[in-house]
C-alpha cells in the first residue's frame, strides 16, 4: 500500500497544478486594452488644429507664435530662456541650428480626456479648467528646459474668461495630479485677423510642459462609485465623472475589493456625466449615465452597452 500511494503522489500534484492553471487563465478572459483605447482617443478625438510645431534656424531676436486655435507664445531674450534639461547647461537660440517648439492644446472636457488628462488638483481636490497647454521645446533632437530665473507667457482664448483663476502645473506624468503654483491667471484681449478681438488667459509659466489655468472647487466633498458588471475592470475600461456645464473632468479608480470604480471627493450637487468606456476582446462597450453628485457616499451601477469604434469615439466628441 505504502508503495502504491507513493507511486501517484506525483499524479496527484500534477492533475492539481493544472486545475489551478486553469483557474488564472478563466479569471482574466481578455487582454489588456485599456492602453489601447487610450491611443485610440488620442488619435481620433482632438482637432488637429491644436497641435502646432515650429522650427527655427539660429533664432536671435523675440518671436510670438501663434497657433491655428489662437493661443500665443511669446519668446522674449531667446539667448537667456532655455537651457539643456539633462545638464542645465544654458542653450543660446542663435546658436542652436534645428530648435523645435511643439505646442499641443487642451480647450474642452472632451480632448481633456482625449489627451489623457483630468483636474485633479493639490490633495486630490478637483479644479475647473480654463484651458491646458503643453509646451515641449529641442535643440539638434536634445529635449530644453525653461531657465529657473525665466518665465513664459502664453495666451490661451477664452470666449467666457472668469477672474480667479491660478496656473496649475502637471507633474512628469499626465497622471500625477496637478499643482497649484499661487501664480495669479490674467484676463487678457488680442487683437486677431479680420480686425476683431480675442479674449483669454494669459499665464506665466516657470517650466516647460504642461500648464493650465484653473480654479480650485472649495464645495463639500463626498465617495462616488459606479459599478459595472463582472469583467470590466482597469485593465480594460477608462471611466470618468464628467461635469455639465464646467472643464472638470475627475477619473475614476478602480477598486478590485468592491468591483466598482470611484474618486473619493467629488464636489456635491453638480450635475454630471457618468462614463465608461471598455474594450473586451474586439468590441467596444459604453456605459453613461446624467445625475447629480449628492451628500452622502453613493454607488451607480452603470449598465454599458455594446456599440461600434466609430460610436464610442463619436459621444467623447460630443462631451
Amino acid at each position: 500500500m505504502l508503495r502504491i500511494r507513493i507511486t501517484y503522489w506525483p499524479v496527484m500534484m500534477l492533475l492539481v497544478l493544472v486545475a489551478c492553471r486553469k483557474d488564472v487563465e478563466d479569471f482574466k478572459p481578455y487582454a489588456p486594452s485599456a492602453e489601447a483605447l487610450g491611443s485610440l482617443l488620442a488619435a481620433q478625438v482632438p482637432d488637429a488644429s491644436r497641435y502646432t510645431s515650429f522650427t527655427f534656424s539660429n533664432l536671435a531676436t523675440d518671436k510670438t507664435l501663434e497657433t491655428a486655435s489662437g493661443a500665443r507664445i511669446f519668446l522674449v531674450d531667446t539667448d537667456a530662456l532655455f537651457e539643456d534639461a539633462s545638464t542645465g547647461q544654458p542653450v543660446l537660440c542663435s546658436t542652436c541650428s534645428d530648435l523645435k517648439i511643439e505646442i499641443t492644446e487642451v480647450l474642452d472636457k472632451r480632448d481633456i480626456i482625449a489627451r489623457g488628462l483630468h483636474t485633479v488638483g493639490d490633495s486630490g481636490t478637483l479644479f475647473e479648467s480654463g484651458g491646458m497647454v503643453n509646451v515641449t521645446v529641442s535643440c539638434n533632437g536634445e529635449k530644453l528646459a525653461l531657465s529657473p530665473s525665466r518665465t513664459l507667457k502664453i495666451q490661451l482664448p477664452n470666449n467666457n474668461t472668469q477672474s480667479g483663476l491660478f496656473v496649475f502645473a502637471q507633474g512628469a506624468s499626465t497622471s500625477e495630479q496637478w499643482s497649484n503654483s499661487n501664480q495669479e491667471v490674467y484676463e487678457a484681449e488680442w487683437p486677431v485677423a479680420g480686425g476683431n478681438t480675442q479674449t483669454g488667459y494669459e499665464l506665466l509659466v516657470k517650466k516647460l510642459g504642461w500648464s493650465a489655468s484653473g480654479r480650485s472647487i472649495t464645495d463639500p466633498t463626498t465617495s462616488y462609485c459606479i459599478e459595472l458588471p463582472p469583467g470590466f475592470a482597469d485593465q480594460n475600461t477608462l471611466a470618468y465623472i464628467v461635469f455639465k456645464n464646467q472643464q472638470v473632468v475627475a477619473p475614476l479608480q478602480f477598486d478590485l475589493g468592491d468591483n466598482s470604480f470611484c474618486f473619493p471627493k467629488a464636489p456635491t450637487s453638480y450635475q454630471v456625466q457618468l462614463m465608461a468606456v471598455s474594450k473586451l476582446g474586439e468590441q467596444y462597450w459604453l456605459g453613461k449615465a446624467q445625475t447629480e453628485i449628492g451628500s452622502t457616499s453613493a454607488t451607480y451601477p452603470l449598465g454599458p452597452q455594446q456599440l461600434t469604434e466609430d460610436a464610442v469615439v463619436n459621444f467623447v466628441k460630443g462631451l
